[in-house]
């Protein structure tokens, strides 16, 4: 019979285990990473010492800085891409400003709020001084940003009834009146054909925009500022500030001057068509809020000339390629009109 015993090992409070020359090469490397991790995680998180103040400056000051980083300078905004295809300046602004309606539109019929087409106006403007109107229809691109806003927004809408309502708003500014809403049989080729496109369109937005987005509306600061100025019980002239807030965004000046310059630049333009002095003695009440004059006339100069030059509904001219779902319907078009 074969008797089996078990050694214990037993290690006394005080003695000092020896190790072999590869534990001790182990054991080094171990405390090193130990160390990096704990050097690593004090550099990305807040010391329980330091206030919760600092941390908002600091994310307050980096949101700032992202936003920033979107402005289009004047040379940007004269040297588009869509210039340098010999798209001219007029076409440019009548295209944008159909898109911005579209945006808008759409977003009434999907049922979203004020900010979400902002931001799906705000979108529209900085894809297109990224990438070309030859290149991209401008009415699948605004049905991709208003899309892409409900997301960020967090009001999300399905893909199905973004096609149907790009669709419906898209008979409606061409004049065709009908009495049955349209609704796309979800297995057509046409309702595939528009439903990749916008996937791809929206993939192709983010990556331009390198899958960071950061914006921010003056409507905030428009109210902020009149409660500021004592101004807030005027609320025809609040209403008209907001309204020539929302008129900006149909125009490049919201991705020109940030939120602050274009909600004094309201508030500036809708106080002196009421006849409403604001303070400047002792100091520019502009200043208050470090904006500069030249900038807020400059926004005043480009609103008034969208009021004389504006045409509503806006037209949709084809400066492109048709989009995959639209060349079918725009060749049954052509062959109606020559039927007649």
């Amino acid at each position: 019979m074969i008797t089996i015993t078990r050694k214990r090992l037993l290690v006394k409070p005080n003695a000092k285990i020896k190790l072999k020359t590869n534990d001790k090469k182990k054991f080094s490397g171990f405390k090193h990473l130990v160390f990096l991790s704990l050097h690593f995680f004090s550099r990305i998180l807040p010391s329980s010492s330091s206030p919760s103040s600092n941390t908002t400056t600091t994310t307050t000051t980096t949101t700032t800085t992202i936003i920033m980083l979107f402005l289009v300078s004047d040379e940007e905004s004269t040297q588009t891409p869509s210039r340098k295809d010999d798209i001219s300046e007029t076409q440019e602004f009548n295209a944008r400003l159909f898109g911005c309606e579209f945006v808008r539109r759409c977003g009434r019929l999907l049922k979203l709020n004020q900010s979400c087409i902002a931001t799906g106006q705000v979108l529209l403007h900085r894809f297109y001084f990224k990438k070309s109107l030859k290149k991209f229809d401008v009415k699948r691109m605004a049905a991709t940003s208003i899309w892409l806003a409900s997301k960020l927004e967090e009001s999300p809408r399905k893909l199905r009834d973004i096609v149907n309502v790009l669709v419906r708003v898209e008979e409606r500014m061409e004049g065709k009146k009908s009495s049955e809403t349209v609704v796309l049989d979800v297995y057509s080729d046409r309702f595939e054909d528009i439903k990749d496109d916008l996937v791809r369109k929206e993939r192709h937005m983010l990556k331009e925009f390198g899958f960071v987005i950061k914006i921010e509306h003056p409507h905030k600061f428009v109210l902020n500022y009149l409660q500021i100025l004592d101004l807030t019980g005027n609320k025809q002239l609040t209403q008209k500030a907001l309204n020539h807030t929302n008129d900006a965004l149909h125009t490049t000046i919201c991705v020109r001057f940030n939120a602050e310059t274009i909600a004094c630049a309201t508030i500036y333009l809708a106080a002196r068509e009421m006849d409403i002095a604001l303070p400047e003695n002792p100091h520019q009440w502009w200043l208050l809020f470090d904006v500069v004059l030249e900038d807020i006339e400059c926004v005043c100069n480009s609103l008034e000339i969208l009021y004389e030059h504006i045409e509503y509904p806006p037209k949709y001219e084809v400066l492109g390629e048709l989009p995959p779902g639209a060349a079918a319907e725009q060749s049954k078009g052509d062959e109606g009109k020559r039927k007649r």
